[in-house]
């Protein structure tokens, strides 16, 4: 009687070919991820690209809008730029208030995400008013301090606050050219701060609180736990609030100056932003703005390489 011989198992999985991939599968995948990014790529596409694309196109025509459609210039609008003394002033002037703004942003929100990322008796507090900012719009925004920056002895609150201590004669703050731009720099400072601070107390959040006390119990002093622990675990949070301060600087500084000032004292807060404005709704020149909108964007780009080769030596230190 024979019997038959059982196949090695070992020889089975070895001989027997793998089974193969589910094109099916990954296809219907595919199909579920087009159809959830769908919606996204075409807000992007109506409301972003297809701007800067017309924007573009209007930037070598000229059109006033109440004569017909635009006229094809070719490079003329880049060419006035260059000469036109208004727009190296705004340019200055936007420079100065993304540079004096973006990085005390960036300090003081780091230096608020570490006090809040600890119980004390007035966290819950703490951690409700610092929010109140997210909840107002730009020109909201203008309005309260509009009532905050009042000239006038004893009328505007921050008057009333400094004359306390002895300022007898304070600044008149939106009507002067060396106050006004620090005074816009304070109001866009204190609208971004939370988003700010709530990246940066993501990133604190992350660190464990065990390394906080093996450290606090090792002797090590607040100076050397910010340089040693806490900074480390936070610096790759840096170049996105960096990036994020400087869209709320480009972008929310017409809000404020058209509400507040309207570009005076003498052009002194006359940002790029709005004198695209005053251009194209004040002057008609629709061609030229869109010329400058570009500048714009030329800038705003420009400075992002910037922070991404800052980010490296940051992510470094």
């Amino acid at each position: 009687m024979s019997v038959t011989q059982l196949p090695d198992p070992l020889l089975v999985s070895l001989n027997t070919p793998a089974a193969p991939a589910r094109p099916r599968r990954r296809r219907r995948d595919g199909r579920w991820a087009a159809v959830l990014v769908l919606p996204n790529m075409a807000m992007f596409t109506v409301f972003i690209v297809v701007p800067v694309l017309g924007g573009l196109y209007l930037s070598f025509t000229s059109w006033d809008i109440t004569n017909g459609l635009p006229r094809w210039v070719g490079l003329a609008n880049y060419r006035q730029m260059f000469h036109d003394p208004g727009v190296w002033q705004a340019s200055e002037t936007t420079l100065k208030y993304i540079a004096f703004g973006v990085i005390p942003t960036m300090i003081i929100s780091l230096w608020l995400a570490m006090l809040i990322n600890f119980r004390f008796r007035f966290y819950t507090l703490v951690r409700s008013l610092y929010l109140i900012p997210a909840a107002m719009s730009f020109a909201a925004s203008a309005v309260v301090w509009r009532y905050i920056f009042q000239d006038g002895p004893g009328y505007g609150i921050l008057d009333f606050v400094i004359s306390k201590f002895g300022v007898s004669n304070p600044p008149d703050w939106l009507a002067s050219t060396t106050w006004a731009l620090p005074a816009l720099d304070i109001i866009t400072i204190w609208l971004s701060l939370p988003i700010a601070t709530i990246l940066y107390l993501a990133a604190l959040q992350r660190i464990p609180d065990s390394v906080i006390e093996a450290s606090t119990l090792d002797g090590c002093g607040p100076v050397r736990r910010i340089r040693y622990i806490i900074w480390p675990g936070v610096r790759y949070m840096t170049p996105l609030v960096a990036i994020v301060a400087l869209l709320s600087f480009t972008n929310g500084s017409f809000d404020l100056v058209n509400i507040l000032t309207k570009g005076d004292p003498i052009g002194s807060t006359q940002t790029l932003i709005y004198y695209i404005y005053f251009e194209s709704f004040g002057l008609g020149f629709w061609g030229y703005a869109a010329a400058l909108s570009i500048l714009q964007i030329v800038i705003i780009a420009g400075i992002l390489l910037i922070l991404r080769g800052l980010s490296s030596l940051v992510n470094r230190w």
